[in-house]
């Protein structure tokens, strides 16, 4: 199949020059002037943006953090204040079995008769078994970093009742005497006495004499009088004084002894015998 025929007549006649060409010719004096080039400056390269840091610089900072506010948490801990909670019902009805105190440390040397005192086990009075596995790592960790105390589990609450060269006496029959004068407690758990178990007992010097609020429900110093410190505490093992009740909240409040040894007099003079005549 051949090609379309072009028309003869669009064909140009031979020997003639195409009028593309002057055509062309014609209109290159209508063409507009020429200008030089604009030369446009090169124009200079973006800044460059800062790099983001590195992750590995960012945990840095944030772990340094972390460290100065477990060294601050331990430095308060350790010399300030700590939270302890109550985990049995010998101080009701001042203190409730779940109760949690905030107790000051750095007045642990300076008790008197009436303060709320935290202590360490002075000789056996608890039977405790240490936790063990991932219980006991754990435990274990939280007391080197001082989130909790040193010989957790291993800490009492009572009240103080004697301090050094107090003489303590209950006849027991309800009635308590300190130096010779009679003691009203207001802060007794509601229908005890001052002590159903008679003693005799002066306070040797270093030591304190405790008792529970709840006298009837408390193993505190007057069944211990056969351990190694007479049922004494050591000064020593003292942790610190219980200021505030700080939970629930709804029991929020200050403690204080009521004003039941204001008429106490002081001991004439300081003792080291533990028993009394």
């Amino acid at each position: 199949m051949t090609a379309p025929q072009e028309d003869a007549e669009d064909l140009p006649e031979a020997g003639t020059s195409a009028p593309a060409a002057a055509d062309a010719t014609d209109g290159a004096d209508e063409l507009p002037p020429s200008y030089e080039p604009v030369h446009r400056p090169t124009p200079l390269a973006a800044p460059e943006r800062a790099e983001a840091e590195p992750a590995p610089r960012r945990r840095g900072s944030t772990l340094l953090i972390v460290l100065a506010v477990l060294v601050v948490v331990a430095l308060v801990k350790t010399f300030v204040v700590q939270t302890f909670g109550i985990p049995s019902g010998s101080m009701e009805d001042t203190l409730l079995e779940g109760d949690r105190v905030a107790v000051t440390m750095y007045d642990a040397d300076d008790v008197d008769r009436g303060d709320i005192v935290v202590f360490t086990d002075p000789d056996n009075w608890l039977t405790v078994t240490e936790p063990t596995g991932l219980r006991g790592f754990v435990q274990d960790a939280l007391i080197v970093l001082h989130l909790l105390p040193e010989d957790s589990g291993h800490h009492l609450i009572k009240r103080v009742i004697g301090v050094a060269g107090d003489r303590i006496v209950a006849d027991g029959e309800g009635s308590l005497t300190i130096n010779g004068v009679e003691v009203h407690e207001p802060y007794l758990k509601s229908g005890r006495s001052a002590s159903d178990v008679a003693f005799d007992v002066t306070v040797p010097d270093g030591y304190v004499w405790v008792m529970g609020d709840n006298r009837a429900n408390s193993a505190d110093s007057r069944f211990h009088q056969d351990d190694a410190n007479g049922g004494f505490v050591p000064l020593d093992d003292v942790v610190g004084v219980a200021k505030v009740v700080l939970w629930p909240l709804s029991r929020l409040e200050t403690l204080d002894d009521g004003g039941a040894f204001d008429a106490v007099p002081d001991a004439a003079t300081s003792t080291t015998a533990g028993t009394g005549p």
